[in-house]
């Protein structure tokens, strides 16, 4: 066309200054050259640029800086809010064909500045899943928390149910004691042992959350646990040993008053050492009260085999000569067995009973693993429990 023709062509490289040397910032408007060789300073970023004098759109006459008023008489080139608009199709001119030339240097720094703005982009893109991940944490968190309360929750219903049982099971012990130090074999004791259970071992661990409490209340919750299991293991030891040694601690009761010689000893020479003495039992069924005037001369002993006939001793050598046709036998006081063994069978239901009730109530030394014992250990476990949910 032929305006266009008249119109001249612009050249971007002497308009951005090439002459002054720097290069301008990729986004950043170029200078406008004036007539005369003067540059004018670059608009602000979003506004529209003045065209220069006798340029493109600028009609002859009218000033650098005055607006020209818009085609179709009066549309508006913007919206309301600032945002240019298409102008009227019936009265705009065809646009004009633009040659733009970009120099090296200038795509050198466009390609600096867009591995910027990627490394700037992937930092923010790690920034938003770091803080999307945060937050998500602070979400789990939040409901590991809550499952750490409601876990110390029904922990503490679990203890208040093996707590009872313990404290039924102590009571029943005391009873049992009292009965032993009387003489009398603890049968309603022995009966009760096997529905005697605690509800309460490291199985109720499971699922609570327990990795969120406190590190005291966590060694008392463990510590607790295991004095539990100990007090079932003894309760069962007790089980079995009350009804397994029944007839043994029913006959050692009827001993002690009327005590029974059911132990004998036999000498035999040695040739390297000389009189040598030797333990053996009695046959059961001819054991003989101590008290009775009149004790039996002969009685079967035992070799640990089998039964063998033996003649009590009544004078002259004790030693046997020849066990193959004679056995001198001594009789044994019931009090120095008892004495030298620890008390048969009662004994050792006497101990167990007192390590079981230092089990429970405590032993009051101090350092001790049972100084408190485990019914003051599930009161203080409880306490600790409780503070959880109040947090």
């Amino acid at each position: 066309m032929a305006g266009e023709d008249r119109k001249p062509k612009i050249d971007l490289k002497a308009r951005l200054g090439k002459a002054q040397g720097a290069a301008p910032q990729m986004g950043a408007p170029a200078p406008v050259a004036r007539p005369g060789g003067s540059v004018a300073p670059p608009p602000a970023i979003g506004s529209v640029p003045p065209p220069a004098a006798g340029g493109f759109g600028q009609a002859p006459g009218v000033p650098v800086g005055v607006p020209m008023p818009p085609f179709g008489g009066g549309k508006p080139q913007t919206d309301p809010f600032g945002a240019p608009v298409a102008a009227s199709p019936t009265r705009a001119p065809a646009p004009a064909t633009m040659r733009i030339e970009i120099d090296e240097e200038t795509m050198k720094q466009a390609r600096k500045g867009g591995k910027r703005a990627g490394i700037l982009g992937f930092i923010t893109l790690l920034m938003g899943l770091g803080l999307g991940y945060a937050f998500g944490g602070r979400q789990a968190d939040s409901r590991v928390a809550q499952g750490a309360v409601q876990g110390a929750q029904d922990l503490i219903s679990d203890i208040d149910k093996a707590q009872g049982k313990i404290k039924e099971f102590s009571d029943k012990l005391n009873g049992a004691v009292k009965d032993m130090k009387d003489g009398k074999f603890p049968e309603a004791f022995a009966n009760d042992l096997g529905g005697i259970a605690i509800p309460f071992g490291s199985d109720k661990l499971a699922g609570r959350n327990i990795g969120r409490f406190d590190p005291r209340t966590l060694q008392m919750l463990f510590n607790y646990t295991s004095s539990v299991e100990a007090v079932n293991d003894r309760k069962d030891a007790l089980k079995n040993l009350f009804s397994s040694q029944k007839k043994a601690i029913v006959d050692a009761f009827g001993a002690s008053t009327n005590p029974k010689v059911s132990w004998s000893v036999f000498i035999q020479k040695s040739p390297a050492h000389g009189n040598v003495a030797s333990l053996a039992a009695i046959n059961p069924a001819e054991s003989f009260n101590y008290n009775d005037a009149n004790w039996p001369a002969k009685f079967k002993i035992s070799t640990g085999r089998e039964l063998v006939d033996s003649e009590r001793y009544t004078t002259g050598d004790p030693a046997t000569a020849d066990p193959t046709k004679k056995i001198v036998t001594i009789p044994v006081a019931p009090d120095s067995i008892a004495a030298a063994v620890g008390g048969g069978i009662l004994g050792r239901i006497t101990s167990e009973l007192a390590k079981t009730d230092t089990t429970l109530s405590g032993s009051g030394t101090p350092g001790d693993d049972d100084e408190t014992g485990v019914i003051k250990k599930g009161e203080n476990l409880l306490t600790a429990l409780k503070r959880i949910g109040q947090k």
